[in-house]
């Protein structure tokens, strides 16, 4: 058994190795490494146990070093969730003890595993939610499962005439780049780095890892979200709409479309991604789809005397949300393009 520290961006056949040993998922994928490489300038370590030049064992993570808030290991950043990749749970044990070591002789603050996978003691530093769609259903179940202001929101977008296209294109990306803006400073939160989402059409939607559903109402983009897959497992990972036009439903409609979208291209499953217990509006959206709910704990094992587990206290981030609501878009992309990488 042997222990070693790899970058998928050098294996040119890592999914296929990934998904010949184990059960992954989009996160595990080179591409998603590459995505994060390119976005953030990150160092991958894939702590993998060989045995008989075998992978038993693969613990995604990823080194980041910032000035602001220090370095820190993280498995992964910008990632809802990263489970290890194993056979038995017993083989944790070895990797995460090497993980520690490293982060010690590195300095870094922590190591922070985002898995319910792992056990440790006593309570874990976040706990989320996900939710998870059962694509192998038939169509009619799954309609059945929703809830009936789900189905009535589903009729009263057709009725008004809207079309959902599932597109592959820049001008897609850029679309539903302009209505994140819009979202996300609704939200009182920065973007996310435009550089982020077009390295998210290059190396995923490009390459048939991922989809833009887009609702259009008179020929224009007012709502769209971007799903990724891969190994028959489908992520809702981005949603973004105008504000403007939530009376005609779209959201809803794009939702519905997607879920057939993927049962009819192979996938499985759809997970709705990772929620915010305090996010009680989002919540409730996620359950009325006929979804399974699960626990989602992040587990940060600290390293260094004095660190904060939350980077800014809640009356600073109430002051921030109205700062940034009030930013004209300019600005406020150019706050998410500094701040980002510092606060994952």
């Amino acid at each position: 058994m042997k222990i070693k520290i790899v970058d998928p961006a050098f294996c040119a056949d890592w999914n296929s190795l990934i998904k010949h040993h184990f059960d992954p998922d989009i996160f595990h994928t080179r591409e998603w490494c590459q995505v994060l490489k390119l976005t953030y300038n990150l160092n991958p370590l894939y702590f993998a146990i060989y045995d008989e030049q075998k992978p038993t064992a693969i613990i995604p993570l990823i080194e980041i070093n910032s000035l602001i808030t220090g370095k820190r290991v993280v498995s992964l950043p910008f990632s809802d969730f990263c489970h290890p990749l194993i056979k038995e749970p017993d083989q944790l044990e070895e990797p995460v003890k090497g993980i520690i070591n490293y982060g010690v002789t590195q300095k870094c603050k922590y190591v922070e595993f985002r898995s319910s996978i792992f056990f440790f003691p006593g309570k874990p530093s976040e706990t989320y939610y996900t939710h998870n769609i059962d694509l192998s259903k038939p169509s009619t179940d799954l309609w059945s499962s929703l809830r009936d202001s789900n189905r009535r929101n589903i009729k009263k977008a057709m009725r008004y005439g809207l079309k959902v296209r599932f597109e592959k294109s820049p001008e897609a990306m850029r679309n539903f780049y302009r209505l994140q803006v819009i979202t996300r400073k609704r939200h009182g939160i920065p973007p996310q780095p435009f550089k982020f989402f077009r390295n998210i059409y290059d190396e995923m939607i490009a390459k048939n890892l991922g989809i833009i559903a887009s609702a259009y109402y008179r020929d224009r983009m007012i709502a769209a979200s971007i799903f990724l897959h891969f190994n028959r497992k489908a992520l809702f990972k981005f949603g973004a709409s105008d504000h403007t036009f939530h009376h005609l439903r779209p959201n809803n409609l794009i939702m519905w479309e997607s879920i057939n979208w993927h049962q009819e291209n192979g996938c499985y499953t759809l997970s709705l991604g990772r929620t915010d217990p305090e996010d009680q509006g989002l919540l409730s959206y996620k359950r009325s789809w006929g979804s399974v709910e699960s626990k989602l704990c992040y587990y940060r094992i600290v390293l260094a005397r004095g660190i904060k587990l939350n980077f800014i206290q809640a009356r600073k981030r109430n002051l921030f949300k109205k700062i940034f609501q009030i930013m004209p878009p300019s600005l406020l992309r150019l706050a998410g393009t500094i701040a980002y990488k510092h606060l994952e």
